[in-house]
Order: C-alpha cells, then structure tokens, then sequence
C-alpha cells in the first residue's frame, strides 16, 4: 500500500516539446493523479501553470535515457580537432601541448556524456504531452507509469462495458 500512496505523485525538472525534440526549461513540474484526471502543476520563475488531462485520454507513457548528444558532439569535435593538430605537428616540429590538451577535453567529453546520462518521463495524449526529467530513483517513475496506464485501462474498459 504504500508503494502505491508513493507513485501517486512525481516532481522533476521542466521540459518543452518544440517539433518533437524535447528542451530542458527552467523550473519544476509535479505530476498527480487525480481522481479520472491527470493533474501537472508547472512552476518556472513568477509563472505557474496548471493542466488537467483525463487519464481516460492517455495514449502512452514513455521513460528515456540517453547520453547528452550535445556534449558527445563537441567531444568529438574536439578530439578529432586535437587528434589532427597533435599529429600535424610531429612534421611542423611545433609543440603538440595544446593540440594534446584539446584531445584529452574531447575524451572527456565523451566519457561524460556518455557516464552523465540524461532520463527522461513523457506522458502522451491525443492533444497534450507532459515531459519532466526524471531527479531520483527511476523506479519511482515506472511505479507511477503502470499506475497511470492501469487506471487509464480501467477507465477505457469501464466505458466500453457501459455501451
């Protein structure tokens, strides 16, 4: 029981959907169940936001983790940027110090893109998705995941037993 009373409500950090590529934002978002209703309370600076969605109308759940591509791109960038320079100037007779520097940041870089990863909650509806990066325990949110979507199907098994 009270595995259930812990995955009725979540937190992470704000997330927006722009052509359907997901940006991080400012702010926290807390996503309830509520009754038949999905209820997500944004607050980011002097702005809050609140939504309701009928878990009725769910489509899916979906819970992401990927390594941060921005980071893993610029790592690349610099290690073939400091892998060129370092072997240049073996035949320049220049000192390969900074060409050396500049491949081991992009190595790092790409440990810790990879090492760093970004998780990710996405509640799909017809006409609304509600995103937040995941902070804690992933379990938490796959608990509230198959809570949603088993209310959501109950819901839907419901009304299709009514008409």
């Amino acid at each position: 029981m009270t595995s259930r009373l812990k995955s009725a409500e979540i937190t992470g950090s704000c997330a927006q959907v722009w052509n359907g590529v997901i940006i991080p934002s400012n702010g926290v978002i807390s996503v309830k169940i509520d009754g038949n209703n999905l209820s997500a309370t944004i607050k980011s600076g002097l702005e809050k936001k609140d939504s309701r969605t009928r878990i009725q109308n769910i489509d899916s759940v979906e819970i992401h983790t990927a390594p941060i591509y921005l980071l893993l791109a610029i790592g690349i960038g610099l290690s073939v940027i400091g892998l060129i320079g370092w072997i240049s100037t073996f035949s320049n007779g220049n000192s390969p110090m900074l060409a050396f520097v500049l491949l081991l940041a992009g190595i790092a870089a790409i440990v810790l893109s990879i090492l760093n990863k970004q998780r990710y909650m996405a509640i799909y509806s017809l006409r609304y998705t509600i995103v937040l990066f995941m902070k804690g325990s992933p379990e938490l949110y796959q608990q509230f995941a198959a809570r949603v979507m088993a209310v959501a199907d109950s819901l839907n098994h419901a009304e299709i037993s009514q008409s």
